[in-house]
């Protein structure tokens, strides 16, 4: 028809971009993972929250996602409100403590497990539905919350079986006063920080060398994505400041490696006072897990104390996410086979009975069975294919196999019933 684009329709088996199928056995790992670390959070004395998928826009525009509306997937109820699919798990979290459980003491300690959704655009390697698992942990200032948390993350970590992580650990009001002191616009300071929470360096000395004019302060501002390593890194970012905001937050960083030495989790961490990250609501200790050859972290989190009071329950937070996605991807070549064996029952119609009975009896048994009716076990048996199970033709009331466990198992079964 004249005038209309020509739109090619999608194939029926095509997903959109950036959503995965997660087949067999792999789902059954993602649940594995996911189960290990609401085991940690649970024995940490988190309480597991489930917030609706969908939320009304404002819950997000508030604050969280304010510059990230693009990011958004949207749509119009019939009321003319504007809802989205929930981009993170902290707004509404923030949200439910400020109304159903105002009455609740603080602290309040909340974990979830859930899927989020964030548009991606043709960004390589992102996820536009992804799993996070994470904890909130709302009413406590204490560094002692802080390092907590990054010892609660690199403990979940541990538990579902990754290796050689490293969770790197900044403070935001330590970068926000530096730029303070040596940047002399709000928009110069704020190209600066996007560069760092993108980890574009490039970007960052192309804006110092076009808009820092002190040599002094382009020296000081160069240095920061070197402040890496153990708490001797504090000593030094102290001598290019004399913020008494930046030295406080290193302070507080040097508190929160000393209680990261007390629950042994040191061996996991460094400092990076260069690390900011993407969200615009951390107001302080901020941390982001990498594991061995992946190109995205695997978990991030910190302090946001402004956040909740957006919805009208004033008090400091903190918190983080795990990426159970990015978990997977990490342990996947390493998985090892599942260690119990799996059966597949061939049988005809003639002996439906004592098939289903001995495969219901074998399950009771923690046994993994599957029971098959076939036209011809026979037949059956010389083109079935299945992966990693073992087949079992039954025919005539017997077992045609000389599995000596189940041939004992078939034997126990029927004097059981026999009698």
């Amino acid at each position: 028809m004249e005038g209309v684009e020509n739109v090619e329709k999608p194939i029926l088996f095509e997903k959109p971009r950036g959503v995965r199928d997660v087949l067999p056995p792999l789902a059954a790992r993602k649940r594995e993972i996911e189960k290990k670390i609401a085991t940690v959070f649970r024995n940490w004395g988190y309480e597991e929250i489930v917030t609706p998928t969908f939320e009304y826009a404002d819950t997000f525009l508030n604050g969280a996602f304010r510059d990230d509306e693009d990011n958004l997937f949207k749509f119009i109820e019939r009321s003319g409100r504007t809802v989205v699919l929930r981009p993170d798990m902290t707004a509404p979290i923030a949200r439910v403590v400020s109304s159903l459980m105002k009455e609740r003491p603080l602290p309040i300690r909340l974990s979830y497990n859930a899927s989020i959704f964030r548009q991606q655009g043709h960004v390589a390697g992102r996820d536009a539905e992804f799993t996070q698992a994470g904890v909130e942990l709302m009413g406590d200032p204490s560094p002692d919350a802080d390092a907590g948390v990054v010892a609660l993350a690199a403990t979940a970590l541990e538990e579902a079986g990754v290796r050689g992580f490293r969770i790197a650990v900044g403070q935001v009001q330590f970068l926000q006063a530096l730029f303070a002191e040596h940047v002399a616009t709000d928009s110069v300071r704020a190209q600066l920080s996007a560069a760092l929470a993108d980890k574009d360096f490039v970007s960052y000395e192309r804006l110092i060398a076009q808009e820092v004019e002190a040599e002094a302060s382009r020296d000081v501002l160069l240095t920061v994505p070197r402040l890496r390593g153990g708490i001797d890194v504090l000593d030094q970012a102290a001598e290019i400041t004399r913020s008494e905001q930046a030295l406080a937050a290193l302070e507080n960083l040097r508190t929160i490696w000393q209680i990261l030495v007390l629950y042994n989790v040191e061996e996991y961490a460094q400092l990076d006072l260069g690390l900011l990250l993407s969200q615009h609501y951390y107001t302080g200790a901020i941390f982001e897990g990498y594991a061995p050859n992946v190109g995205f972290p695997i978990c991030s989190g910190g302090r946001y104390d402004e956040l909740v009071g957006k919805f009208g329950r004033p008090m400091p937070a903190t918190g983080f996410m795990i990426g159970i996605e990015r978990v997977l991807d990490v342990l996947e070549k390493s998985f090892p086979k599942d260690p119990k064996e799996r059966f597949l029952i061939l049988y005809e119609e003639a002996d439906r009975y004592p098939v289903i009975g001995f495969a219901t009896f074998l399950r009771s048994k923690r046994f993994i069975i599957t029971a098959q009716r076939v036209h011809d076990v026979a037949e059956a048996m010389k083109t079935a294919t299945p992966d990693h199970v073992t087949l079992i033709p039954f025919k005539g009331g017997k077992l045609l196999e000389s599995n000596k466990l189940l041939q004992a198992m078939y034997t126990d079964f029927c004097h059981m019933f026999s009698q």
